[in-house]
């Protein structure tokens, strides 16, 4: 009987496990979950007539995006203000995104490839803050994937944009992605599916960067990816890269929250 209610409570808990990989968020069933509900059929209608989107243009791809609170969520009761996205180009996409963000920082849209995108946090009585800008790469897949690390600016701040802009590379072709921080370095913008090895030798020359060559080869789960982009991490800091560091140790630190 113990044998039995001990197999049973396994069986439930891998079964939780598989549910919570298949919706966590960049997934293909957080993908297929997401095209279907009111907000974005609806935005869908607007960009293409149309609610079905197997009928997407060429031109557009489909946007998974994460943000997460390094430092705890900031807002008052972890209520999220509304996250507005505007082209940048209205003659291009003139169709504003109000998308959904879920408890776990996620949220989906589609962009037009070749744009510029700008995010807003919307406050009460009209005030915004800005707090990241992404520009979609036109050549590439049709599903993207990045996470964003937010760290709350000054009250002061809260409704101006003339903050500092820092670049955050995320890979030599990952989609280009503005940063905009009270401070240089406060808020870190990276692509979790990308390995960033621009200043990496393209052959090891040693054991150490072999290793981190065969962690990034054998990276399949969560795991593996939040181990490959920690030592890739360790890699630059030991070598006084900390920009590319931070990036990396921020990565890990997304597929280590899908675990």
């Amino acid at each position: 009987m113990l044998k039995r209610s001990i197999f049973i409570t396994l069986m439930l808990a891998l079964c939780a496990a598989s549910v919570c990989a298949q919706q966590s968020v960049g997934s293909e069933h957080w993908f297929q979950a997401m095209r279907q509900t009111a907000a974005n059929l609806a935005m869908m209608k607007s960009l293409t007539g149309t609610r079905d989107y197997r009928k997407l243009p060429a031109d557009y791809v489909e946007f998974a995006g994460r943000i997460a609170f390094p430092n705890g969520n900031p807002f008052p009761k972890g209520r999220l203000p509304d996250l507005r996205i505007v082209c940048r180009d209205l003659a291009a996409d003139g169709v504003d995104r109000a998308p959904l963000v879920g408890e776990d920082g996620g949220f989906y849209t589609v962009f037009k490839r070749g744009e510029t995108y700008d995010l807003y946090w919307m406050y009460y009585f009209g005030s915004r803050e800005k707090f990241a800008s992404v520009t979609i790469r036109a050549e590439g897949p049709r599903l993207r994937r990045l996470t964003i690390e937010y760290r709350p600016r000054d009250a002061a701040d809260v409704s101006s944009e003339r903050a500092n802009v820092q670049r955050i590379e995320s890979g030599r072709d990952a989609d280009e992605v503005i940063a905009v921080a009270p401070r240089a370095g406060s808020t870190l913008v990276v692509n979790p599916d990308e390995y960033d090895l621009s200043a990496f030798p393209h052959q090891a020359t040693n054991f150490e960067e072999q290793q981190v060559l065969e962690d990034i080869r054998s990276a399949r789960s969560s795991a593996l990816k939040a181990g490959a982009h920690e030592r890739l991490a360790r890699y630059y800091e030991k070598r006084g890269d900390s920009r590319r560091a931070r990036a990396e140790y921020a990565k890990a630190r997304y597929w280590a929250g899908q675990n």
